[in-house]
């Protein structure tokens, strides 16, 4: 694909908040847009500051150099800020929205409640200053959820609706996150469940927001998980697993109502096959609406693997337009029209 560089002036002024594996997706995406134009770019480490984000990026210099300088790109007058920090800067957020610039984010707790009361209310309060809007997505949470909630549309009556996310991690390759999550640690550390719990606060989000549009309470949000564990050592290139420590985790967040589980957010994580149990892997996405009528769909790569910093990426990329157009505040799928790849069909 060749980068669009210096869109037309009616373009969106997009700036990119990191550019690590989600973020170089953002940012090759953004390019690929007539409609939106990359002006900036926040480096999130200090050897990247001063470097043009094509060369970040790997896709070869776009004249759009990196910076450090928050005030600096706030100058810049942007329409929106795609956010793909690892971890959200509460300050950086908040300044950016009391500026009335809108930001959309593939981190989903950021629009729910999964970051704490305080941490909510600061966005919230910076957005209705600014008079700006922030929509968080990505593909699970976000976009396979709301591929779900339009296949319920089918359902005269819905028991359950289950989505699942089933897949061999290793290509994401991002060891900090994997260790947050609980991987390679000794498999009867008591740690490792909450970790995961910690790392699934985002699906405890989701489950309120597909409650909400299924017109649904849920009673409570229940929390399980199980582990499988290496067979071998095994190095992975960006970390290792040792023999006996956790290579797999699954489990699953649901939303109980009268003391069955209605709405369900499943996961599958594995970082490679040589595990026990070695549970399949599904290389996808499954949803399942136990209903009438019951409906089954699966969201999969043609071939091979779906890319996963492209497939997060892009449902905010393609949300920029319907973000910059709607309410202040924090928007989910509920206020904004259907995400779709606008403008991309060649």
């Amino acid at each position: 694909m060749t980068p669009i560089v210096g869109a037309a002036s009616s373009a969106l002024r997009v700036v990119q908040w990191t550019t690590g594996k989600t973020g170089t997706a953002a940012v090759i995406g953004i390019l690929g847009d007539p409609g939106l134009e990359l002006i900036g770019c926040f480096a999130y480490s200090a050897d990247k500051v001063g470097r043009d984000v094509g060369d970040l990026c790997g896709i070869g210099p776009i004249g759009v150099i990196s910076t450090d300088d928050v005030e600096a790109l706030i100058a810049l007058q942007p329409d929106c800020v795609v956010y793909t920090a690892y971890r959200p800067d509460f300050d950086h957020l908040e300044r950016v929205l009391e500026s009335g610039i809108n930001v959309v984010t593939t981190m989903y707790m950021l629009a729910g409640e999964g970051h704490g009361d305080v941490a909510t209310r600061r966005i919230r309060e910076a957005a209705a200053r600014g008079r700006a809007s922030l929509y968080s997505s990505g593909i699970y949470p976000g976009h396979a959820p709301m591929v779900a909630l339009a296949a319920s549309a089918m359902c005269r009556t819905i028991d359950r609706l289950s989505i699942l996310e089933s897949l061999d991690i290793q290509e994401y390759g991002n060891a900090p996150m994997f260790r947050a999550m609980g991987f390679d640690r000794d498999a009867g550390d008591p740690e490792v469940a909450v970790m995961a719990e910690a790392s699934c606060g985002s699906f405890k989000d989701q489950i309120r927001v597909l409650a909400r549009a299924l017109c649904v309470e849920v009673d409570r949000v229940d929390f399980r998980v199980e582990t499988a564990t290496a067979d071998r050592d095994t190095d992975f290139g960006f970390m290792t697993v040792g023999a006996g420590r956790v290579a797999g985790i699954q489990g699953v967040v649901a939303g109980i109502r009268d003391d069955r589980p209605v709405i369900e957010c499943r996961f599958v994580w594995k970082l490679g096959s040589e595990m026990t149990p070695d549970w399949p892997v599904t290389n996808g996405y499954l949803i399942e609406i136990e209903g009438d009528p019951g409906v089954r769909c699966k969201i999969e790569a043609l071939a091979g693997n779906l890319p996963g910093a492209t497939v997060t990426a892009m449902p905010v990329v393609n949300a920029i337009r319907a973000t910059c157009a709607a309410a202040p505040g924090i928007v989910n799928q509920m206020e904004m029209p259907l995400v779709r790849a606008a403008h991309r069909i060649a």
